[in-house]
């Protein structure tokens, strides 16, 4: 098994290190291995003690030392819905070093590039979440459940932290809300943001009153004059899967996301000029746009726009959840948007997105 593996000191605050697989089953008698320099009492902690992971969903496995844990709020707005917590109590020095060994059909131990620590009191917590799509908020067909829970992702969130830090983190308010993570299903034409009620506004001062299809004046151009206004985004045209779409909601919260644990840097990015007034987007499933009346009328997702600037910019992150268990690999696509100061010279479009060959996907 070739396990994507990477690891980047972001800052004095805290490292990351992380991993995906295919099959979360390979974790669920999984061990948190703490050795200390090749001495005899190796202390092994179970990662799954209800065994949540048995029910084989994908599984991304996040592993932080940080100077303060963050908030379990926050964990769950980042990594959804917590199945199971459990926090140890562990001496560390600077030859001690922490793995994942006892993995179902894995020979070899995982460690967690995390090292070197500082002698002294650490808390380990290991905390499980799943993150399931918006759409399954509503009804669905009957094959969409199943592709419901193909599309969930598992996360083994290990953050490794001094002993003292709990104490301050009541001091430290949650930050992360509903509004700056949206998890989702995107059809083949891909999602635009916008500032819904600015939107239809102008499109009627432009095109009048009616039941447009804007799919086809996107074709023909006319919509560019409302992307150089910055009342919308545009993601045009995707694989059809389920993506994470974050806005961090300060400079500081951005660091939790643990991006560098995806690879070296993002496989596509965009610029886009945005309303300095704008401080909300709806997002749309493109498909939509064809009857522009009906699709002004229904309740979108939204996501807050924190900061201020005229420019945000649109990452695309894709981790790969390694193949085991003679199930193939699959991504896990992660969008992430971040505001600055000053107009962008020029608009570069996200679109074409492919994440993986073109695939049937009824959720799309």
């Amino acid at each position: 098994m070739n396990v994507l593996l990477h690891n980047n000191n972001l800052d004095e605050q805290s490292s990351h290190f992380g991993f995906a697989l295919a099959d979360s089953t390979v974790l669920s008698k999984a061990k948190l291995v703490i050795s200390h320099d090749g001495r005899e009492d190796d202390i092994q902690l179970d990662i799954d003690p209800q065994r949540h992971l048995e029910d084989g969903r994908k599984v991304s496995v996040i592993a932080q030392q940080l100077k303060m844990p963050i908030q379990r709020e926050d964990t769950q707005i980042l990594y959804g819905q917590e199945l199971s917590y459990v926090q140890y109590s562990v001496q560390l020095t600077e030859n001690s070093s922490i793995s994942i060994d006892s993995m179902q059909g894995i020979s070899q131990s995982i460690e967690l590039d995390l090292a070197p620590y500082e002698k002294g009191e650490y808390e380990i917590r290991i905390a499980l979440h799943r993150k399931t799509p918006r759409i399954a908020e509503g009804p669905l067909e009957p094959e969409q459940l199943a592709m419901v829970k193909y599309a969930q992702v598992n996360t083994v969130h290990i953050t490794i932290f001094p002993a003292e830090a709990p104490l301050l983190e009541s001091e430290s308010a949650a930050s992360w809300t509903r509004n700056h993570h949206v998890f989702d299903s995107y059809g083949r034409r891909g999602f635009i943001l916008a500032d819904l009620d600015r939107l239809s506004k102008r499109v009627e001062e432009l095109f009048g009153p009616g039941n447009h299809n804007l799919i086809e004046y996107f074709s023909e151009g006319r919509m560019d004059v409302l992307l150089e206004e910055g009342l919308m985004v545009v993601v045009w045209g995707v694989t059809p899967w389920c993506y994470s779409l974050y806005s961090p909601p300060h400079e500081q919260a951005a660091h939790v996301l643990a991006l560098d644990k995806l690879g070296d840097g993002p496989e596509r990015q965009a610029i886009y000029y945005i309303d300095p007034d704008v401080q909300q987007l709806s997002i749309i499933p493109a498909n939509e746009l064809a009857l522009w009346a009906n699709c002004i009328r229904k309740e979108w997702p939204v996501i807050d726009i924190s900061g201020e600037g005229e420019t945000l910019h649109l990452d695309l992150y894709v981790q790969i959840a390694e193949s085991v268990n003679d199930l193939h690999e699959s991504p896990i696509p992660t969008f992430v948007m971040k505001r600055s100061v000053g107009k962008p010279e020029t608009i570069l479009l996200m679109s074409d997105v492919a994440i993986v060959e073109e695939v049937d996907f009824p959720m799309s």
